[in-house]
């Protein structure tokens, strides 16, 4: 027997109506098809048969006492003020946040998976995917995948054959101005996007 533990990029969706679900997976099966989905809800037979004909992975997690988290929270304040207190008692703090830089484009079929923050000077072309657990700032088009789970993501444009997700969103490319600079962030829980002025 062999057992290896693998980093699965999954997307948990709830179903309330078949009719919403099967709207949102039809604008984005192309994004969707990269993921394996946890499904809450009534998978109803045309739902199954979407998803199937797609060759989508997904399991009806229904059942199932599995707990998922939620959307990055802020720290409580206690634990600033704990951080203040190390910080006054003169220990010497290094930096623990560095940085990926990419002076050049991400090249189709190129996978980038970083923890730290990326800075790419370049396009992210068709068939290349970016994830990042930290933040994103991309000076070129967006024309493959990117992932970003950080505070924020700056980015200059999507392309039609792009995809961005953002904390766990799908971020819909009528939303994102074209060669525009632009900031996304999340505030209690709402996505806000803004021009770099």
């Amino acid at each position: 027997m062999k057992v290896t533990q693998k980093n699965v990029r999954v997307f948990h969706i709830v179903i309330d109506e078949e009719s919403i679900f099967l709207d949102y997976f039809r604008k984005n099966s192309i994004l969707l098809k990269e993921f394996f989905l946890l499904i809450e809800g009534n998978i109803t037979k045309s739902i199954a048969f979407v998803l199937d004909q797609n060759g989508i992975c997904y399991k009806d997690i229904s059942g199932c006492s599995i707990r998922l988290g939620g959307i990055k929270q802020e720290p409580p304040l206690v634990v600033e003020a704990q951080k203040e207190e190390k910080i006054a008692s003169n220990v010497e703090l290094k930096p623990t946040h560095k940085l990926r830089l990419y002076d050049r484009p991400i090249r189709s079929g190129e996978e980038i998976n970083e923890s730290v923050p990326i800075v790419i000077f370049g396009r992210v072309n068709s068939g290349s995917k970016v994830f990042s657990d930290e933040s994103i700032s991309i000076y070129g088009i967006i024309d493959g995948l990117v992932q970003c789970d950080g505070e924020y993501i700056v980015l200059n444009g999507i392309s039609p054959r792009g995809n961005l997700i953002f904390n766990g969103e799908i971020i819909e490319r009528e939303k994102i101005k074209q060669n525009v600079l632009q900031k996304i962030m999340m505030r209690g829980g709402i996505i806000e996007i803004k021009e770099v002025v």
